[in-house]
């Protein structure tokens, strides 16, 4: 909902700045920003807030449900051989075999679009944790206490795009996720020719956005459309169809999702009674607000401009809190009021570039015999071995 008069302006710098003086009942809740936004402009009081969180929390709506068996025994340690040239050929290899797979992926998790993705990020992860992460993303996840990765939803704060965007924090991502995964399924009732390539972009977008995995969310965004093209029935349009995920039209896409990204934080900034001008990644989010709310800090916290800005944390404790209540919110509108027959400018745009320049043909030249592969057989082979070739 957007504010389009100065007295909705003013209301919502009040909410605000009531918002930082107390963050407690906000941060375990995740509301549909309409349903509370709406409400509060109708009549707002510190008390009408707190009522209008409980009427508008959407988490007892969607548990989080996952029959994916799988767990790697493979741990995140100090070992990293990460190289471009042994990431590259991995990928082809791994994208090779995924292609091959992907009608058994979805025959075995059909009911669940969740376990599907998990499906798919541990047979991309699983054994590989020492050559296809950065050394910095080790570091990272050794710091933050993280064992496993492959298939499992993380529980530490993430984002995309050197950042872009701080997405879903922990404690509402798998809520997040339950409500996303539902809506695609939903959506794969009535998608046809038309509208299938809306349908898939809008499952990448919003899975970028959510970023539910540790690490391999990008490359598991592009490889979740061929999953929902198999179940859809119709001609697969291919944005990595020689298998390596720096092709022109994979760069492309990546493009337009940033950009639209950027486009959700401006939305963010809004809402939060702020101009959007100026707005383009998180943390200028989090720069606007110090300015707004809390002037008399502002100078002593951006007087030197940061060469790592803040991200997962800030000097302001009830800033974030903030950031990720109202983002939250609004990610959810999005996702539960999107619909094929009247599809957002992004998701139209994204479709487009999927319909007009996608490949129909996969044409990676494979090298490997993959007669008579099971995908029981390579789940097993993987929990608690490195990956080798079938």
């Amino acid at each position: 909902m957007e504010q389009n008069t100065a007295d909705d302006r003013l209301t919502i710098r009040d909410f605000w700045t009531h918002f930082f003086l107390d963050t407690s009942p906000y941060t375990d809740v995740l509301v549909s920003a309409n349903c509370f936004f709406s409400k509060l402009l109708g009549q707002f009081s510190e008390q009408t807030a707190v009522t209008w969180l409980q009427q508008c929390d959407v988490r007892s709506t969607y548990a989080f449900t996952s029959q994916f068996s799988y767990q790697s025994n493979d741990y995140i340690t100090g070992e990293n051989h990460y190289s471009h040239t042994s990431v590259t050929e991995q990928d082809h290899y791994l994208s090779d075999r995924f292609h091959v797979l992907v009608p058994q992926i979805v025959s075995q998790y059909s009911q669940s679009f969740i376990d599907q993705l998990r499906c798919i990020h541990f047979l991309g992860m699983a054994g590989n944790e020492a050559i296809m992460l950065y050394p910095s993303q080790t570091r990272r996840l050794m710091l933050e206490r993280v064992t496993r990765i492959a298939g499992e939803i993380r529980d530490i704060p993430a984002g995309f795009g050197d950042f872009r965007f701080n997405a879903p924090r922990s404690g509402n991502l798998q809520v997040l996720l339950s409500a996303y995964t539902r809506k695609v399924s939903e959506l794969l009732s009535s998608v046809d020719d038309s509208s299938i390539c809306n349908l898939v972009s809008f499952a990448q977008y919003y899975f970028a956005l959510l970023h539910p995995f540790y690490e391999r969310c990008g490359r598991t965004s592009e490889d979740l459309m061929y999953l929902l093209f198999e179940q859809a029935g119709v001609n697969k349009r291919y944005i990595s169809c020689s298998g390596n995920r720096n092709s022109s039209l994979a760069k492309e896409r990546m493009d337009i999702i940033n950009q639209t990204a950027e486009e959700f934080n401006r939305k963010i900034a809004l809402q939060f009674g702020l101009e959007p001008d100026g707005i383009s990644k998180t943390p200028d989010i989090y720069q606007a607000l110090t300015k707004q709310y809390f002037p008399e800090q502002y100078q002593s916290i951006y007087a030197i401009e940061q060469v790592r800005p803040f991200y997962y944390t800030h000097p302001i404790e009830s800033l974030l809190p903030a950031y990720y209540f109202l983002m939250e919110a609004l990610l959810f509108d999005e996702i539960q009021q999107f619909t094929l027959t009247d599809p957002p400018p992004h998701i139209v745009r994204l479709g487009e570039h999927l319909s007009k320049k996608g490949q129909s043909q996969y044409t990676f030249q494979r090298h490997w015999d993959w007669a008579g592969i099971r995908l029981a057989d390579v789940l097993g082979k993987l929990v608690g071995s490195p990956l080798q070739p079938v």
